[in-house]
Order: structure tokens, then sequence, then C-alpha cells
């Protein structure tokens, strides 16, 4: 347990003093506070919840907007679905960025076993693992976003079958998205596909073996309502390696 803890502070420390290299001095930042209500909750091809729910973001941004720290969390209606998860991200320029994510999904555990703080490989301890990742917009007529991430600690492993135990398998995710259709009154659609493979064992946190597990698109608009603005959307996922798939509709409250 302090060994893990070790690594993930040293991770957290690395990137962290890489992001403030980049910055200058700040005097002031800004606070910006979310809550989404959804159908269910897809992510990089898992159904992580299928009952509706909602989550919630809480973000300081450095006053020139261009490094963000944040908290999310969210919760089934159900009480199945339970996660705390915090972020960092820095932007090189508008179409670059980096990110740290500590995933903190702990449904699984019951209340009076979880451990937030642990970065074991026990999943009936703990929730947590931590990706590093990167993305890069290619403008043009379409652009097309490159995401690619990296599982650097938790529980993402595999039994080695010469010692037999539990290795890192660092899984690797990489997914590409681009626009497809505008609509007049702004209306977006958005297509994505997405897979993952580990560089050291055929097994990965997404599936037994190198393959595409997130293909789909996302349907965007506002909606307005008693003089607000409420940013809506529908995204379906099919997800080729579990063979699986889902729709998931969200709205934005604020």
């Amino acid at each position: 347990m302090l060994n893990n803890t070790h690594k993930i502070t040293a991770i957290t420390a690395i990137l962290a003093s890489t992001l403030s290299t980049q910055l200058h001095a700040q005097s002031s930042g800004e606070w910006k506070l979310a809550f989404d209500l959804k159908t269910n909750h897809l992510w990089h091809g898992f159904i992580v919840t299928d009952g509706v729910m909602t989550a919630g973001s809480l973000e300081y941004k450095s006053e020139d907007k261009k490094t963000t720290y944040g908290l999310w969390g969210g919760g089934s209606f159900n009480g199945e679905f339970k996660e705390f998860t915090y972020y960092a991200s820095h932007k090189f320029t508008d179409d670059f960025f980096v990110e740290i994510v500590n995933h903190g999904n702990h449904s699984s555990i019951s209340d009076s076993d979880v451990d937030i703080f642990n970065y074991s490989t026990d999943p009936s301890k703990t929730g947590n693992f931590v990706d590093i990742g990167a993305g890069y917009t290619f403008q043009g007529e379409t652009p097309i976003s490159v995401y690619y991430s990296v599982i650097v600690q938790g529980i993402d492993t595999y039994i080695d079958e010469d010692s037999g135990e539990k290795e890192q398998s660092f899984t690797n995710y990489i997914e590409v998205s681009a626009p497809v259709w505008h609509g007049k009154d702004g209306e977006q659609v958005k297509a994505f596909i997405g897979g993952a493979f580990s560089p050291v064992n055929d097994k990965n946190f997404y599936s037994d073996k190198a393959n595409i597990n997130n293909v789909g698109f996302t349907y965007s608009k506002n909606l307005y309502a008693m003089g607000k603005t409420f940013p809506v959307s529908a995204t379906a996922m099919w997800n080729p390696a579990l063979e699986l798939g889902a729709l998931q509709v969200a709205v934005n409250l604020f």
C-alpha cells in the first residue's frame, strides 16, 4: 500500500512539475460548477451503469484558462453506481492538451470496506486506476481529434504465467473522433472509434485482447426553456469486443 502511494505521488509530482514550467504566474482564476442528468453512464465503450444517474463536477481554471484542476462525482438513482474522480489538465495550445485522471469507481465495494486512498491491484479493496492522456485536434474543413491514454497504476492487471503474480498491464487506449454533420440551428453529430491494447500482455483493461471497443456517435444541441439554455446530447455506443451497446441521453442543467 505504501509503495503504491509513493508511485502515484511521484507520477502526480512529475506531471505537475512538467505543467508548471508552461505556466506564467497567475493572480487569480475561476471556479466552475456543473451538474448533469443522464439515463445511464458510458465511458470508453463500457456501460459503467445502466441506471439513471446524476453527475457533478467542480473545476478550478487558471487565469489564462490553460490549466484545470477538477473533481467529478457520479451516482445512480438505484445506488449501485458511485464514483469519485479527480483530474488535472493543461492546454499547451487550443489544439493540444495533456491530463492525468484518477478514476475512483468503487461501486462494487461496500462502504465499510472501500479505501479511496488505496492504489493496489485488489478490486475488492479499491476501484482506483490512473490514466495519463493527451489529445490533439487536426484542424481543417473537418477537424479530427485524436486522444491517447495509458493506465499507469491501479486495477489494470493480468496474472503472469511464470510467476503467478499480478502484473500491471499498462493498457493503452486510442480514440479518433470528428464532426460529421451540422444542423442549421447549431446541432452537431460527432462520430468516434476507439480501441485498446496492452504492450506487455494480450489481456488489457477493456477486454481479453487488443480490439476495437468503442464505436458510435453523439448528437448534441441546445434546448431553450424558461429563459435558459440547456445543452443536451444523445450518444449511441457499440462495443464489438464485449458485444454490447447502449444509448445514453444527457442534459447539462447548469
